[in-house]
């Protein structure tokens, strides 16, 4: 077994545990985010995906931001519910998904020699929506992750990362229970706070 199958293998574990925890709204699903994106930085370098490699370091400080989101982000400080997207919200989530769409496939065509810049620029844009939502307990969050995953899956067999491949099509099982299980959560609250 070579060092970067090894290194995919550990990331790809971490990653796994990383939504698993996250679908329960697990705490600890932050740091563990923050070890499986160091991981996969060096596992994306490796196979030339640039932006997915340095969205791993934007996952990063977006992981300590849900962090302290998830502990004091809540009402009068508390913990954070889950909550429904809002349609100004969404406007704005949809502009700034085709604007960084654009500008990552971009980028990525005329500055990097990635393979993939249209796919690349996709899911780039996306998991980092998809992420700031998760930080805010957007229900919608787990869609976008679902929409992400699919791509994420064509990339990998593109790009023959096939423990990768492996992992996203699980996170697509992970995303629609994460999306179950948070939407029950949400209904939940709701009914608590009518009674």
């Amino acid at each position: 077994m070579s060092w970067d199958t090894l290194l995919e293998g550990i990331a790809v574990i971490t990653g796994i545990l990383c939504v698993w925890l996250n679908t329960r709204q697990n705490i600890w699903t932050w740091p563990v985010a923050i070890i499986s994106s160091i991981l996969f930085g060096i596992v994306f370098f490796n196979a030339r995906l640039y932006t997915t490699m340095l969205l791993q370091g934007l996952f990063i400080g977006i992981s300590f931001y849900g962090w302290k989101s998830w502990l004091t982000g809540g009402p009068e400080g508390g913990t954070l519910e889950v909550t429904k997207l809002h349609l100004k919200t969404g406007l704005i989530l949809f502009v700034l998904t085709a604007l960084g769409i654009m500008g990552f496939t971009l980028a990525l065509k005329f500055i990097t020699a990635s393979d993939q810049p249209l796919l690349e620029g996709i899911t780039t844009a996306l998991s980092v929506v998809a992420s700031w939502m998760a930080t805010r307990k957007i229900l919608e969050s787990w869609l976008v992750w679902i929409i992400t995953d699919l791509i994420y899956v064509g990339l990998y067999a593109i790009t023959e990362l096939y423990l990768t491949l492996l992992l996203y099509t699980l996170y697509l099982g992970l995303a629609t229970s994460g999306y179950i299980s948070w939407r029950n959560s949400y209904h939940n609250s709701l009914s608590c706070t009518t009674n």
